[in-house]
C-alpha cells in the first residue's frame, strides 16, 4: 500500500516475527542506507508522518509501530526492553536490512539502546532522542519525572470478581481520548487549523490502537537500567535532548548520558515540545542527516 506525501510515496507493509506481524511505514530509495524510527509509548508510526518524506532522499527511512501499538500485533503480557529489542533484531532480518541507523524517541531510545548495546553487530549508528526527562540516568528521579506524564494511566483500582474494574479501565480510555480530541492547540487557538485538526485525530487514533499497551510498557521502562546498558554502546551515538520550558527545572541532561558512551555527540532544540516530531518536522531531519551523513 502507498499513500502519496506531497513529491514522496509513503508505502505501508508487515513484517513477521516470532510474536506476529509489524507494522511500518516507509520512504525511500529501497537501496538508500536504512534507517528505524521507534516511537514513544502511546504512539505509532504516525508521529513520523511529516518526517519521513523529509528523510527519503537521503535514507530508506522506516517507522514502526511498537508490539502493542498502531497495527502491530498485541505486545506480550509481562514486556521487557531488551525483549522488544530483541524483536528489532528480527525485524532487521525480515526485511533484510544490513546495520541500519537506528533512531529512538522516548521509549524507542530505551530499546535503540539495549539493541545497540546487546547486538552491536546489528545496527550501524544510533540517535537517542527524548525530551528531558527521558533522558535522566538516575532510575529514581528519572521515573519520578515520567510519572508526571503516565500517572493518569494507570489503575487506582482494584480488580473486582464482578468485572466492574474493566468498565472503569474503559472509563479512563474515554477520559484520556476527550484529552487528545481536544487539545489545547484546538481549544486555545484564535483560528482552527487543519493541521491541529489532523493532530488532533492521529493522537486519538493511536491511543484507541495502544492503550492496553500503555500501562505494561511503561513498567518495563520504569525497571530498565539506563545507565548499565548505554555505557556498554560502541556505535556512534547522539543524544538528541529536546529541551522544554516545563523542564527548564531539571537542567539539560544530554551530556551526562553522552558522558556514559564513548565519543557520543550531544545536540539540543531548544524551546522544543513533546509533539516535535510532528510540528517540527524539519529540524529534527536536519539533527539526523547533520549526524548520519556526516563522513
Amino acid at each position: 500500500m502507498s499513500i502519496k506525501h506531497s513529491d514522496v510515496s509513503i508505502q505501508y507493509g508487515y513484517a513477521t516475527v516470532a510474536l506476529g506481524q509489524i507494522h511500518y511505514a516507509q520512504a525511500g530509495a529501497p537501496d538508500a542506507p536504512p534507517l528505524i524510527l521507534m516511537h514513544a509509548a502511546g504512539r505509532s508510526s504516525s508521529c513520523y508522518r511529516h518526517m519521513l518524506p523529509l528523510l527519503a532522499k537521503d535514507f530508506r527511512a522506516i517507522a514502526i509501530d511498537l508490539p502493542g501499538f498502531g497495527y502491530s500485533a498485541r505486545m506480550v503480557e509481562n514486556p521487557r526492553i531488551d525483549a522488544l529489542a530483541q524483536t528489532l533484531t528480527e525485524l532487521i532480518d525480515a526485511l533484510a536490512l544490513h546495520r541500519p541507523h537506528i533512531f529512538g524517541l522516548h521509549t524507542g531510545n530505551k530499546i535503540a539502546a539495549a539493541l545497540a548495546a546487546n547486538w552491536p553487530e546489528r545496527v550501524g549508528d544510533v540517535i537517542l532522542a527524548g525530551q528531558t526527562h527521558s533522558l535522566i540516568l538516575e532510575m529514581q528521579t528519572r521515573n519520578a519525572a515520567l510519572e508526571t506524564y503516565c500517572e493518569k494511566y494507570f489503575p487506582k483500582y482494584d480488580h473486582s470478581s464482578d468485572g466492574s474494574h474493566l468498565l472503569k479501565a474503559w472509563n479512563m480510555t474515554q477520559a484520556a481520548v476527550e484529552g487528545f480530541w481536544w487539545p489545547p492547540e484546538l481549544l486555545n487557538a484564535q483560528v482552527t487549523r487543519d493541521e491541529d485538526l489532523a493532530q488532533a485525530k492521529v493522537r486519538v487514533i493511536d491511543h484507541l490502537h495502544g492503550w492496553e499497551s500503555i500501562v505494561p510498557l511503561y513498567r518495563a521502562i520504569f525497571a530498565f537500567d539506563l545507565p548499565e546498558v548505554v555505557k556498554r554502546i560502541k556505535a556512534r551515538t547522539l543524544v538528541l535532548e529536546l529541551l522544554t520550558q516545563q523542564e527548564a527545572h531539571y537542567g539539560p541532561q544530554g551530556r551526562l548520558l553522552c558522558d556514559l558512551i564513548p565519543g557520543a555527540e550531544h545536540e539540543q532544540l531548544q524551546n522544543a515540545v513533546g509533539l516535535s516530531m510532528e510540528y517540527r518536522p524539519g529540524e529534527i531531519v536536519e539533527a539526523i542527516r547533520r549526524f548520519l551523513c556526516r563522513v
